[in-house]
């Protein structure tokens, strides 16, 4: 079975955010960059980056053979 890790990504970020319609993630290369609403990015982060580890973790977990980087991506503008 194969695994969309952007999509799977998109859906563990919307979860962790108040605002999920303003979640995207954006492949560039070999990352991944989450995108979120302006004051959402500490919900991804979490206390001392538990959550976004988290994220990273699952992701690896359903696709092992990938070797991705997932970065939270500053405010948009």
């Amino acid at each position: 079975m194969k695994v969309d890790v952007q999509e799977l990504t998109l859906f563990l970020a919307q979860h962790v955010v108040d605002e999920p319609q303003q979640v995207s993630v954006e492949r560039r290369g070999q990352a991944l960059l989450i995108d979120v609403a302006p004051g959402e990015e500490g919900r991804v982060i979490g206390r001392g980056g538990r959550v976004i580890q988290a994220i990273r973790t699952l992701v690896r977990a359903a696709a092992p053979q990938s070797r991705l980087s997932i970065d939270l991506r500053g405010n948009r503008l």
